[in-house]
């Protein structure tokens, strides 16, 4: 997914002040004191989740900051005006410079962990049933990086997808009428990202254009309908992406495997299948 799931900004200059117009959903700036030389680094978080941040200083000349660095925090959804942290002076009589180098990303990537007693619903509608003709580690594009643990459900354009698990829909997109069987098609999938308790995140790809029912910002529950299927993107055909994921403490992103609800009560990792699995809600 392109500019959603992974942000990454690159600061490097001597000093910078804060541009009251900016649209960044995420961004960190820094605004300097001229009388005593000194520097607040803050934040402004317009998501409607939380943020991680690591800061990374490359030049820090004749300065000193009040928390440890490399910096990391963990910033609060809707935040404005953040303080991170101060730079003083030490010694006045010499000049001084910084630069720095900024990551982010969605949840938080220090001390989140994902759930792994959640059972998830299959998603779509219940009683439904699709074949699989990818799953954990498939070989046409399951088995890159941050892709390892994702699900294709095998169903035709404008099937009702359904939430796996409760959240806050944090991106969207579903503009694109494109495919292909090749990457260089991967920007063009649409798609729906829902944000959950625990820092972890689902991904509903390859949607059908205008094919959205909710906008971010939207809470959701599981198995409510938020979207229609397609063939967007990097695709071989009509079908679902499904996968959870979330960020290390590097900001890399990692694939989880998750469990899914069964009529006998049981929870269960859905496999390659023909006849595929009924969703229980």
């Amino acid at each position: 997914m392109k500019n959603s799931l992974f942000l990454l900004f690159v600061a490097l200059f001597t000093f910078h002040s804060y541009a009251q117009s900016s649209d960044e959903l995420f961004e960190v700036y820094n605004v300097r004191n001229e009388e005593d030389g000194s520097t607040v680094v803050y934040a402004n978080n317009k998501n409607v989740c939380e943020e991680s941040v690591l800061i990374t200083f490359n030049v820090l000349k004749n300065m000193k900051a009040d928390v440890e660095l490399p910096y990391k925090a963990v910033i609060p959804a809707g935040a404005k005006e953040y303080k991170l942290f101060t730079l003083t002076i030490k010694n006045k009589a010499k000049g001084s410079q910084l630069g720095y180098v900024t990551k982010f990303c969605h949840g938080d990537a220090f001390n989140g962990k994902h759930d792994d007693k959640y059972v998830y619903t299959i998603p779509y509608q219940a009683g439904e049933q699709y074949s699989i003709g990818q799953a954990y580690g498939g070989k046409f594009s399951h088995f890159m990086k941050g892709k390892t643990h994702a699900l294709d459900f095998t169903m035709k354009e404008g099937t009702a997808i359904c939430a796996a698990r409760d959240g806050i829909v944090i991106a969207v997109k579903d503009n694109s009428n494109k495919h292909g069987k090749t990457y260089k098609f991967q920007e063009y999938g649409n798609y729906v990202t829902i944000y959950h308790k625990d820092g972890t995140m689902a991904n509903y790809f390859h949607i059908k254009k205008s094919g959205s029912k909710v906008k971010v910002g939207d809470k959701i529950k599981a198995g409510e309908i938020i979207a229609l299927s397609g063939n967007t993107g990097w695709s071989s055909g009509p079908h679902l992406h499904f996968q959870v994921f979330a960020f290390d403490e590097n900001m890399d992103v990692k694939s989880v495997p998750t469990k899914f609800r069964q009529e006998d009560g049981k929870a269960i990792l859905l496999k390659k299948s023909e006849t595929g699995y009924k969703s229980v809600h």
